[in-house]
């Protein structure tokens, strides 16, 4: 009897996987996943133009990104980690439908933070996104920019 042995080859297709990815704006250029190279993939939530949300759902939209930046904030915090004095940061964040957050770029260049606080913080960024999944969905990938001034909760 002959051994039949079977190879499967998937042509041409590729399986994505959701990435989870949280690094600063000139690390995703530096790495092949700049700002512009994502915005193609990924359609803007809300604004002007072809956006993934219009009307109450942008209302929706806005509330669940808001609650998003304070669960990050409070996660931050519960990990001790506290900001100096309160910090404005620019955000990217790519959206799967499901909700779940396949990059998170953030500016920290005009921050001036230091080397060892930035670290910690892309650290607990990548930690954080791993399984956060905004509360809303869509029936497309979508992309949300905003900046945020990050500061404690409350520390001890």
């Amino acid at each position: 009897m002959k051994k039949l042995l079977i190879i499967v080859f998937a042509l041409g297709i590729k399986y994505a996987q959701a990435q989870h990815i949280a690094d600063t704006f000139q690390q995703a250029e530096a790495k092949g996943y700049s700002m512009q190279s994502l915005d193609k993939k990924y359609p803007g939530a809300i604004g002007a133009g072809e956006v993934v949300f219009k009307g109450d759902d942008e209302k929706r939209l806005i509330a669940a990104y808001s609650n998003m930046m304070q669960d990050l904030s409070t996660y931050l915090n519960k990990n001790d980690f506290y900001w100096d004095k309160p910090v404005r940061i620019f955000n990217r964040v790519y959206f799967e439908p499901d909700g779940s957050i396949s990059y998170y770029l953030v500016n920290l260049a005009p921050v001036g933070l230091q080397e060892v606080k930035q670290q910690r913080f892309l650290s607990l960024l990548n930690s954080f996104i791993q399984n956060y999944k905004i509360n809303i969905t869509a029936k497309s990938r979508f992309a949300q920019c905003s900046p945020v001034i990050y500061s404690n909760i409350n520390k001890n």
